[in-house]
């Protein structure tokens, strides 16, 4: 019995915590490519501003690449995009992170009241070992005394 509630607290600990660990690896992850595209993005946005104030060129060189300023504004519009689904991705991740650390609360509430009671029947089942044992010596003094 003992070990039952013990394995089922148990689980009940760690799998929100597990779920807790994969979502900040996730984010860190997701916060790392959300750096570098910021920066690549700021970047190229420097480099087309440049482009920009010589318009003589139809021809602009960015990164050591050359093409047209509609080819570079369609790279910058996709950094973009792909930066929106980043942060959608990220604000998912801090929403399920939330989630999971609610039910981590409430796992480890529901333990400590699990542990509450099991420290009392704990209690009970000594008494009642007290018990048996007190009973069991009394009925060994009524054997010896009915063998006299």
């Amino acid at each position: 019995m003992k070990q039952v509630v013990i394995v089922t607290c148990l689980i009940a600990l760690v799998f929100p915590l597990a779920l807790t660990g994969c979502c900040r690896v996730e984010m860190a992850n997701l916060q790392e490519e959300l750096k570098q595209t910021k920066v690549e993005r700021d970047d190229l946005k420097a480099k087309l501003e440049t482009a920009v104030r010589t318009p003589k060129q139809s021809e602009v060189q960015v990164m050591g690449l050359t093409g047209s300023l509609s080819e570079f504004q369609k790279q910058i519009d996709a950094f973009v995009s792909f930066r929106e689904e980043l942060q959608k991705r990220e604000d998912e991740l801090a929403r399920l992170r939330q989630a999971a650390l609610a039910e981590a609360k409430t796992a480890h509430e529901r333990m400590d009241k699990l542990g509450t009671r099991l420290q009392s029947e704990t209690e009970r089942v000594i008494q009642l070992q007290s018990q048996l044992k007190q009973a069991q010596t009394a009925i060994v003094d009524l054997q010896d005394k009915l063998k006299e």
